[in-house]
């Protein structure tokens, strides 16, 4: 069955090219037949369809064009004879085409101008960063907020509570010498070194307390540089600490024996009796606070021998201790709580056992003795307030009631101490109980007098005369 209409197409056949070549026009084929019969007929076709036609003699003038290069470009042929025969739909796809263009063009700009942003915001964020590793005062509130949350540790143990404690203290210290948060890691020479001290100096802090902040500082060097934050490697090497004289520091005093025995026995309700207890536990175990306010009765073991023993691992050292209990009073305080002795806040024991001790000094006379010492910050802002002058001796050095020496540290200082002075016990023997790591840093805890040494040795030398 013939079609109402059919599409033209132009037969090329030369040497070198034998193609149909289609010219996307449409004809009627009843009238296409008719104007081909004879030259009047298709001059009437002309005529009526002039625009078919002034296409067609387009086409044929292309045509030959392209039959005149020396390479035949059939592709570029039939784009030529579309723009001819169908320029709407051309044109139409042109635009799409350019509407395409223009989207994906804006669409990449729009991808490039996130890109751009997200680039410009990375830069800002690694400036920021950058500007804020460079800060020794960002680093120190970070690196105490990860050791309160347990995301920096000591090895692969966390911070105990008195080390997170000390730190979150040690901010205070350090944004008071550097308000402005101005100084950074490359800032660390000997210059910024001497500045700090003496900002320490100059605000009261006791040498051995300068010495302290002094750690805290390089410690915070060394973490630094462990984290790539800085490259001062100068910095931590510049940290010394000076040696601290004895007249330098607050006087560290031990309680005998006897005024041991006194305290025990004295009559006491409430939280001073809870109190003198928790101190007490102190005394005959040697340990820190953070240990002897910690213990119940899963510390308490026997040996295969028989000897009731206290195992602990201390908070601070993780050094784990054996306690042998040499004090039958040791057991009757457990015994009295029912082995869960209530814990105490160190700041109120603190000033709770100087109270009880001077209630006891009318007693014990000796707790009463005047010693000489230096005053601690609060010590001195405490006398300020109320607007009262400290008393001295004759060499002008401030002197206190020994009750008034007292702190929840004395406990472990006098426990050593006395270990120390019933000469039962080697050096070893007794560090295996405090877990001291030197004998060095031992010998710091035993508080003796020149006067007490006198006698100590005098006594020594009686005996020996004695076996003679």
């Amino acid at each position: 069955m013939k079609k109402d209409t059919a599409t033209l197409f132009i037969r090329i056949h030369t040497r070198k090219v034998d193609v149909l070549i289609s010219t996307l026009l449409q004809v009627e084929v009843s009238e296409w037949l008719k104007a081909t019969a004879s030259p009047r007929a298709w001059l009437a076709h002309q005529k009526k369809n002039y625009q078919l036609h002034a296409k067609l003699t387009q086409i044929e003038g292309i045509v030959k064009t392209y039959l005149a290069k020396v390479n035949f470009d059939r592709e570029a042929l039939d784009m030529d004879i579309r723009y001819i025969s169908e320029p709407e739909k051309v044109e139409a796809e042109r635009k799409a085409k350019e509407e395409a263009a223009e989207a994906e063009r804006k669409a990449l700009a729009k991808r490039e101008a996130a890109r751009e942003k997200a680039r410009l915001k990375a830069e800002e964020k690694k400036r920021k960063e950058d500007e804020k590793n460079r800060l020794i005062w960002s680093f120190l509130v970070q690196f105490v907020d990860d050791i309160k949350s347990g995301a920096r540790k000591i090895g692969s143990a966390d911070y105990s509570a008195g080390s997170c404690k000390a730190w979150k203290s040690y901010i205070g210290v350090y944004e008071g010498f550097d308000p402005l948060h101005q100084f950074e890691w490359a800032d660390i020479n000997r210059a910024f070194v001497a500045r700090y001290i003496n900002y320490l100096r100059n605000h009261g802090y006791m040498p051995k307390v300068v010495n302290k902040h002094l750690t805290n500082l390089k410690a915070l060097i060394n973490a630094a540089f462990i984290d790539g934050v800085h490259d001062n490697q100068r910095a931590a090497s510049l940290i010394v600490k000076n040696k601290i004289e004895d007249r330098d520091k607050a006087v560290e005093i031990y309680l005998t024996e006897a005024e041991l025995q006194a305290l025990y026995e004295m009559p006491l309700t409430g939280k001073n009796d809870h109190i003198r207890d928790v101190f007490l536990i102190g005394c005959y175990t040697c340990q820190r606070v953070s240990d002897y306010n910690n213990l119940n009765e899963d510390h308490f073991e026997t040996t295969r021998k028989g000897t009731r023993i206290i195992r602990l691992v201390q908070q601070k050292t993780k050094t784990e201790v054996t306690i042998p209990i040499l004090n039958d009073n040791l057991i009757a305080l457990f015994e009295k709580y029912n082995y869960n002795v209530p814990k105490a806040n160190e700041q109120v024991l603190n000033r709770y056992i100087k109270n009880i001790l001077k209630d006891l000094s009318e007693t014990v006379p000796s707790l009463k003795e005047k010693v000489p010492t230096k005053l601690t910050m609060k010590q001195k802002d405490a006398m300020r307030r109320d607007n009262i002058a400290p008393e001295t001796d004759l060499n002008g050095n401030v002197i206190v009631p020994r009750y008034d020496c007292v702190t929840s540290h004395t406990a472990r200082r006098t426990g050593i101490t006395n270990m120390y002075l019933s000469h039962k016990y080697t050096i070893l023997q007794m560090m295996h109980v405090s877990g001291h790591k030197t004998q060095k840093t031992f010998m710091d805890y035993i508080k003796l007098s020149s006067e007490e040494i006198a006698d100590e040795i005098a006594e020594m030398a009686r005996k020996d005369n004695e076996m003679w």
